[in-house]
């Protein structure tokens, strides 16, 4: 028989409630972590950002033909005495700077907007690097100026593809000394050391570029040599433009690379921020 249960009995488990909502304070705390653990990881990568900008001596983004064209017109102004041929390129309908040109003592000074290494310069990839055939642009100057020293620097987009990483993307100077009308020296000056060149060849691409122009009057050997000068870090990818202008500025004030160095290069990035 079941005994009875009297009024003082113990129930032996108590009765479940309800779990309770978090209290205001708790959430603020949780907050607080979630946003302590964000900055902390936002400040590290940051900070690895900034170390690995200093260690590669990485100045700033990197620019693309439009920007660095804008660049040279802004060093090599109407107002220091530089004339501006404006103009569309064959694919392209935005007018933009073709070339600078200025007289210095004897020599008539040439800096253009920046050309492709490409061989079809029809392609999409053209386009983007600028919409200038290298050889084109030097066959147009060598019909314009025919007479006395004629030192045309051309910025190079070298776009043509690097093995398995995809297109070259990469900056370099080009300069061509005209004597009357005939091509003396082609020198391709680049601001990395010769590692990476070494497999692209830009020399290679470019001269097969001006071997196809036949008016350009270039001797099938080939009399384009490459500089290789290492002022950029091999791991900074972004400031290939700013030597190139740097370069070009080196060579109109001086005549050649041969003063030209990282430090000075650091120096003319920092006085134009």
């Amino acid at each position: 028989m079941p005994l009875p249960i009297s009024n003082d009995t113990i129930p032996l488990l108590s009765p479940i409630s309800p779990p309770s909502a978090q209290t205001p304070c708790a959430t603020l705390i949780k907050e607080a972590m979630k946003s302590l653990l964000s900055f902390q990881f936002g400040d590290f990568r940051a900070r690895i950002v900034e170390i690995f900008r200093v260690l590669t001596d990485t100045h700033g983004e990197k620019l693309t033909c439009s920007q660095l064209n804008l660049q040279l017109d802004a060093l090599f102004s109407k107002e220091e005495g530089w004339t501006h041929l404006k103009g569309t390129s064959t694919y392209t309908t935005v007018e933009q700077t073709v070339y600078r040109s200025r007289q210095i003592e004897d020599t008539t000074y040439l800096i253009t907007a920046p050309a492709h290494d490409l061989l079809d310069d029809r392609s999409n990839e053209a386009i983007r690097s600028g919409g200038h055939s290298a050889a084109a642009l030097l066959e147009e100057i060598k019909k314009e100026f025919t007479r006395g020293n004629v030192k045309t620097l051309m910025p190079i987009a070298q776009s043509n593809p690097l093995g398995c990483f995809g297109l070259r993307g990469h900056f370099v100077l080009c300069e061509v000394d005209i004597h009357e009308g005939k091509i003396q020296t082609i020198t391709l000056h680049d601001p990395k050391a010769g590692l990476i060149d070494g497999f692209y060849k830009g020399d290679k691409h470019l001269n097969r570029q001006f071997l196809n122009h036949e008016s350009l009057g270039l001797d099938k050997k080939g009399i384009l040599t490459a500089q290789h000068h290492g002022h950029q870090h091999l791991l900074n990818g972004n400031d290939c433009g700013r030597y190139t202008l740097y370069y070009v500025d080196t060579i109109v004030k001086t005549g050649s690379l041969t003063q030209a160095s990282a430090k000075e290069a650091m120096a003319f990035f920092t006085a134009r921020r």
